[in-house]
């Protein structure tokens, strides 16, 4: 099986283009799937000529970064700063700007944005920009450019929140398929919530934690697979557009998929992970169930780890005693400031986390306290599965499972068992949430 997306325009979608009428053009919340129909239009002369409304910034930045050189529609310019863009206005060097229905607005308010000159109007996903509350901001520009031709781009022209909206902006308009989801969802995936400029970096988190033999990352931009030549070195790792027929242990997804994508994807492998923005959740849920987060481990959270490990080192020496020297270098200290800045102080020089020299760590374990038990049909496996693959905490760090009527305990060792009661709380065990924290009996 073989994907590949070609959105059809046939003869009432093309006249509808070239006529300057209304168009609605169903598709993924995506900026890759929403290129094919920005890169139909052509503004014939220089300023600002076309305007996309998208629902976020972050939106707004992921449709201009798949539009590439955008061809007709450069200058293209996604608003990141009202500042400079209110100034690239001024000056006519945008053809085409992206950003939010309250920013747009803006712009026009201070007469930077002339909505009358506009040949092109696109409004991206306007049910979520309604969902944002954004419905009267979106009113007002579609009033103001009335010479503008109407295009829309929606995840489902069926959906009764855009009824009244589409009737007064684009009545009886023809609508174009891209792309549509499923009546019901069609089989399980994970995701992580990441944004577009780091997923390169979790793609090579998730090959780390997951560590299959065999992977794919499918991005549906070409001009993006630059981003993962160092994952592609490894032969294991294919990077494509086309998911082709070659099973492999793991799928990444680098974009929110469409319905034939994703199944494409789960045809090929054995597990499916999706990187996504926030906003794009809601179109996934309707692709994918059972859908469960897979977390990934941030710099804050290594961060937090490497502070766990110094404050166990500290205990480790304190309880080994024979402080004397220690005590007497730094009594005079004591008098000046408070001992907890003179402790602060120590650990901020380099190679200040109190090592405790030639003596080995010993593998103290710690016991947490899960809220799900034996009535809930939780089995010793569940958990230690939820802890390695949701948590990515290492199995030999994971001790005795406990499983009680109403609860589970289970051993963790000590620097790892605040990471692992953070990702267990609000983890699913057997269709039942928990939360975690450590025994305090």
């Amino acid at each position: 099986m073989t994907w590949e997306f070609a959105p059809s325009f046939d003869a009432a979608h093309r006249a509808a283009l070239e006529s300057g009428k209304p168009l609605v053009y169903v598709c993924p919340l995506a900026g890759w799937a929403l290129a094919p129909l920005l890169g139909r239009l052509a503004p014939d002369e220089a300023g600002l000529r076309v305007l996309v409304l998208a629902p976020e910034p972050s939106v707004a930045a992921d449709v201009a970064a798949c539009l590439g050189d955008a061809g007709a529609l450069a200058p293209l310019h996604a608003l990141t700063g009202a500042t400079r863009t209110e100034r690239l206005l001024r000056r006519s060097a945008v053809r085409t700007l992206v950003c939010t229905p309250g920013d747009a607005l803006e712009l026009a308010r201070r007469a930077a944005l002339k909505l009358a000159d506009l040949r092109y109007l696109v409004v991206a996903w306007p049910e979520a920009i309604l969902a944002l509350g954004d419905g009267p901001a979106l009113d007002t520009l579609l009033a103001e450019a009335h010479g503008a031709q109407r295009l829309v781009a929606t995840t489902d022209d069926g959906d009764p929140v855009l009824g009244d909206f589409l009737t007064r902006h684009a009545h009886r308009a023809p609508v174009a398929v891209a792309a549509r989801a499923p009546a019901a969802p069609f089989g399980p995936a994970r995701y992580v919530v990441v944004d577009e400029t780091r997923r390169a970096a979790v793609a090579r988190a998730l090959l780390d934690h997951l560590d299959p033999d065999r992977a794919l990352i499918w991005d549906p931009v070409p001009a993006r697979h630059p981003r993962y030549a160092a994952l592609a070195r490894d032969t294991a790792v294919r990077v494509t557009s086309d998911p082709g027929t070659e099973p492999v242990a793991l799928a990444v997804a680098a974009d929110l998929p469409s319905a034939e994508a994703l199944a494409a994807l789960r045809s090929v492998a054995r597990e499916v992970v999706v990187l996504i923005q926030a906003s794009q959740l809601h179109y996934l849920r309707r692709l994918a169930q059972p859908l469960r987060p897979l977390r990934v481990a941030s710099e804050a959270d290594r961060a937090y780890d490497r502070a766990f490990a110094a404050r166990r080192r500290v205990r480790e020496r304190l309880a080994q005693g024979n402080l004397d020297a220690g005590l007497l270098t730094l009594a005079p200290l004591f008098d000046e400031f408070d001992p907890a800045l003179v402790a602060a102080a120590l650990l901020s020089l380099p190679g200040g986390e109190a090592p405790v020299s030639g003596v080995e760590a010993p593998a103290v374990q710690v016991r947490l306290f899960v809220t799900a038990g034996r009535q809930d049909g939780v089995r010793p496996s569940d958990i230690v599965g939820a802890l390695v693959n949701g948590v990515g905490i290492a199995k030999e760090a994971i001790g005795r499972v406990d499983i009680r009527d109403k609860f589970a305990l289970v051993e963790v060792r000590a620097d790892e068992a605040d990471r692992a009661a953070r990702g267990l709380n609000g983890s699913m065990l057997r269709g039942r949430r928990v939360s975690a924290r450590p025994d305090r009996r």
